[in-house]
């Protein structure tokens, strides 16, 4: 026989091909970093090149806000919601997060919870089955100043790593509510009464839905927006929020955030 010689293939392998791209997008975000460095959002310190919206410190303590999966499930009594979850406790820095979303416009924010946010949204899913999944809706003055809903753009981001669509069109809400900051629960179920329409009625009975916002604080607008779809005849209503408040000393450390936790309430 004789000898063959070894040719190159005529295209190089897929692996070769991902790590080319890979090499060129490292190089040219260090250029771009060389003439704009990037900053940390919330304590604004200088990031590394393999920081991204966050410091390693910053991003350590957004970790540290994570509810262990076992405790994502939050007590309580909503009166028409069946099952509520969260994915952080809601404190700083994803206090500082959220508010740089919902006033200064930086949507982009929302990708430093994306990983634990679509991972908990997908072990809800793959236990309940959902017809849709709905952001809850904000008024239209708020949207007019806002130009944006930051629950759609929740949505947004994890939907497409879920089953169910997500239809942000499905509920409107047709009224502003006034500020609910010093309302008591039973106060701010008062104020929200109403709030909210079902565009598609008929397409409710029977079905089952998962409602998200970014905030859960009593879960009066959560529960009101469940009591109008089960008056519709929806059969089930959960809901799910990037984060809900609880009692978290100021001066905290991570010692005493982690405590706080893995306590049952």
């Amino acid at each position: 026989m004789k000898n063959e010689k070894c040719l190159p293939p005529p295209f190089p392998s897929a692996s070769y091909s991902v790590i080319q791209c890979r090499m060129i997008g490292y190089y040219t975000e260090a250029l771009i970093r060389l003439f704009y460095p990037a900053s940390c959002e919330i304590c604004h310190a200088t990031l590394d090149l393999e920081e991204n919206i966050l410091c390693q410190n910053c991003a350590s303590d957004l970790n540290g806000l994570a509810w262990p999966m076992e405790k994502t499930l939050a007590d309580g009594h909503f009166e028409h919601l069946d099952h509520v979850w969260a994915v952080y406790a809601y404190a700083s820095p994803l206090k500082e997060l959220l508010h740089g979303v919902k006033y200064t416009g930086k949507d982009y924010l929302l990708k430093a919870c994306r990983q634990k946010a679509i991972r908990l949204a997908q072990a809800v899913t793959s236990d309940f089955w959902y017809d849709a999944i709905l952001p809850i809706p904000i008024d239209r003055l708020k949207l007019v100043k806002r130009h944006f809903n930051q629950t759609e753009i929740f949505a947004e981001m994890i939907g497409p790593w879920l089953t169910p669509p997500v239809k942000p069109s499905f509920l409107i809400k047709h009224r502003p509510i006034p500020s609910q900051a010093s309302l008591s629960q039973h106060e701010r179920a008062i104020n929200v009464y109403g709030a909210f329409k079902v565009l598609r009625s008929a397409k409710v009975a029977g079905k089952s839905f998962l409602l998200l916002d970014d905030v859960l604080t009593t879960g009066a607008t959560a529960n009101e927006a469940a009591r109008l779809l089960k008056l519709n005849g929806a059969k089930r209503v959960d809901f799910l929020a990037l984060a809900r408040t609880v009692p978290i000393p100021i001066n905290r450390s991570k010692a005493e955030i982690g405590a706080v936790l893995t306590t049952v309430y």
